[in-house]
């Protein structure tokens, strides 16, 4: 009975820590979308927050921006992975969704054309979406991974489709990771 009582009480006082992961973290360089595009991911992390901003462009050099996605919330990572060693199974929930134009020919490419969006002028898109980008409603939380490897992180690889909107979505494999920025 001794014996029991321990292992439960060592197991209670064990309990999983997610990793530190507050600060600032970005994309070494371009990272190749595969469809002849390239995106940049900068994120902020608090204990309680995220906010990522997501850019493609027309070019490998980012000096043609095309289009910024703005995506902010609240994450939790109360589980350790059980497919990826050392990574955390993370819940990151849409707050807010907002949208920016950098080239008009762009919005018909992403089918962002009946979005309403402006050229240089961000547009919150949290209510109604507007193409791939769902509604707060409609695409609430996205179900990740998440390793802190001294100064880089990784965040799980995303399917084909993007979608990571349930539990049986979570990715299997970290994707590319991101920089500390000091």
């Amino acid at each position: 009975m001794k014996t029991l009582f321990a292992a439960v009480l060592f197991t209670s006082l064990t309990a999983f820590a997610a990793p530190d992961v507050k600060g600032h973290w970005k994309s070494p360089g371009a990272e190749d979308m595969g469809n002849g595009s390239f995106s940049t991911r900068e994120f902020v992390l608090t204990n309680t927050t995220w906010d990522l901003v997501f850019t493609i462009y027309a070019d490998k050099e980012l000096k043609v921006p095309l289009v910024a996605m703005n995506f902010s919330g609240g994450w939790k990572a109360p589980n350790a992975s059980k497919t990826v060693p050392g990574a955390s199974e993370a819940v990151f929930e849409f707050k807010k969704k907002t949208i920016t134009l950098f080239a008009k020919d762009a919005a018909k490419g992403f089918g962002m054309d009946g979005c309403g969006l402006v050229v240089g002028t961000p547009l919150e898109v949290s209510k109604n979406g507007c193409s791939f980008v769902g509604s707060v409603a409609a695409y609430g939380k996205e179900f990740d991974l998440l390793k802190r490897d001294g100064e880089q992180l990784f965040f799980g690889a995303r399917p084909a489709d993007g979608n990571m909107g349930s539990e049986d979505k979570r990715p299997t494999a970290l994707g590319a990771p991101l920089i500390r920025v000091k």
